[in-house]
């Protein structure tokens, strides 16, 4: 590598959600590494990420755009892409939250809180991906989507060694799936968006396109702080930072061509903060896309 180059120059990325938290983690952390990024949230700040982005010595584009509209998510996308001259890596970040309460809830509200987290976390993923999709495809690249360790444990599918993670809660016993009662809604949608994953991976392989899935404990952000407080509970010192976890993002774009797809890459609570090796999800599909050959 050159003086003065960075891993990522040259590559264009398109961060959803990255008003704050993650989101931005994910934007600056990929500025820093020398990659154009245009974010959008429904919030407003995008725009101010966006001359974050742009302190790095990189393109930045922002624009508040509501991954509820189909109309929305195309014209962001598309401006993206003009902006950056292009698009090879997406982050399918944004997602809504609400606890729901299955055995009591009404009718209208079981509606109203389906719309209000499925059509962000798992219609608006899979429009902006299809929207991007077609300008990742002209020359290869990444698509990452965020999702959680609700669907992927240190206990499920496959049993973690915890010789170095003694604090974690589940050490004693195999942690299930899901993240208990009042998720049915949330986790359901970050399900649908790990089958997202493997479609993708598969379908793009051919086109030099690595789809992963990435999900993570909780993290020092403004959803999960507005989770503790509404159960009146502290936020523990256990919390990851999102630039911890950014940074393992990076790691994941930095394998390239040769890296993994189709995988589920996950960090939880009182385990290392580090790239995981290739799990099973990635292991079985590398071995159904090698028979496909």
């Amino acid at each position: 590598m050159t003086a003065g180059r960075r891993p990522l120059d040259g590559r264009r990325a398109v961060v959803t959600g990255a008003a704050d938290g993650l989101g931005r983690a994910f934007a600056l952390a990929l500025a820093d590494a020398g990659a154009a990024v245009a974010v959008c949230d429904v919030l407003p700040g995008a725009d101010d990420v966006a001359r974050e982005v742009e302190s790095r010595g990189v393109s930045g584009y922002g624009q508040v755009a509501d991954l509820r509209d189909a109309d929305a998510i195309h014209a962001f996308v598309e401006n993206a892409a003009t902006h950056l001259g292009g698009i090879d890596l997406l982050v399918n970040n944004a997602a809504a939250y609400l606890q729901t309460f299955p055995a009591t809830d009404g009718w209208r509200r079981a509606i109203d809180d389906f719309h209000f987290v499925a059509d962000v976390n798992y219609r608006g993923a899979y429009l902006v991906g299809r929207a991007a999709i077609p300008h990742i495809v002209k020359q290869g690249g990444d698509i990452v989507n965020i999702t959680t360790d609700h669907i992927h444990t240190c206990g499920y599918p496959e049993a973690v060694d915890h010789a170095d993670a003694p604090q974690c809660r589940w050490a004693a016993t195999r942690r299930p799936p899901v993240g208990g009662p009042r998720f049915d809604v949330y986790d359901s949608s970050k399900w649908a968006v790990k089958g997202l994953t493997h479609v993708w991976a598969a379908a793009l392989a051919e086109h030099g396109v690595r789809v992963n899935s990435f999900g993570m404990g909780a993290t020092d952000t403004p959803m999960i702080r507005r989770h503790l407080e509404g159960k009146g509970a502290p936020a523990p010192r256990n919390l990851m930072r999102p630039e911890q976890v950014a940074a393992i993002l990076v790691e994941l774009v930095l394998e390239g061509s040769g890296g993994r797809t189709g995988d589920s890459v996950e960090v939880w609570l009182d385990h290392p903060c580090v790239l995981p090796p290739v799990s099973l999800d990635g292991a079985l599909a590398a071995g159904a896309l090698a028979a496909s050959r």
